[in-house]
């Protein structure tokens, strides 16, 4: 099962959401943390993929209940150039911060793929984006790595 990583003991507190992990084993190969300081709360695949790829965010938990917020998939996600290259340039910060600590854990091959694959994104070409950026990197066959999976 897929886990939403919760700070400890924040029950309905909203923004309490640490990180997302496709399994167990993902989590074990790759967290910086201790389980013991932390509330994991399994999910299906389903939610996980929304939330990976933007389609889900997460509001809160009540013991195992996780809240989500679902975007509008109609709403347009980046109306402007400027505004998809500025996500696209605090993700790359992102990304290069937790490959200079991290360059030894599994996930950094899948996120040094997903940073190449941004950094040679031609954005012209996709405004408006109708998806999140997530969502079109996976629907054109990269694996995204959402910033709630560096772990």
């Amino acid at each position: 099962m897929a886990k939403i990583i919760f700070a400890k003991n924040s029950e309905n507190k909203i923004g309490s959401v640490c990180h997302i992990a496709q399994d167990q084993i993902f989590l074990d190969s790759n967290k910086n943390f201790d389980e013991a300081t932390v509330d994991i709360i399994d999910i299906t695949t389903e939610d996980f993929n929304d939330i990976k790829n933007g389609v889900k965010s997460i509001i809160s938990h009540n013991g195992g209940t996780v809240t989500y917020n679902t975007r509008d998939a109609l709403k347009d996600f980046f109306t402007t150039e400027d505004s998809l290259k500025t996500y696209i340039n605090v993700l790359l910060e992102r990304f290069e911060t937790y490959l200079n600590f991290n360059s030894s854990k599994p996930l950094a091959t899948t996120v040094t793929a997903y940073v190449d694959w941004l950094k040679n994104l031609d954005t012209s070409s996709l405004i408006p984006l109708n998806s999140s950026l997530e969502k079109y990197a996976s629907d054109q066959g990269a694996n995204p790595v959402h910033l709630l999976e560096l772990v």
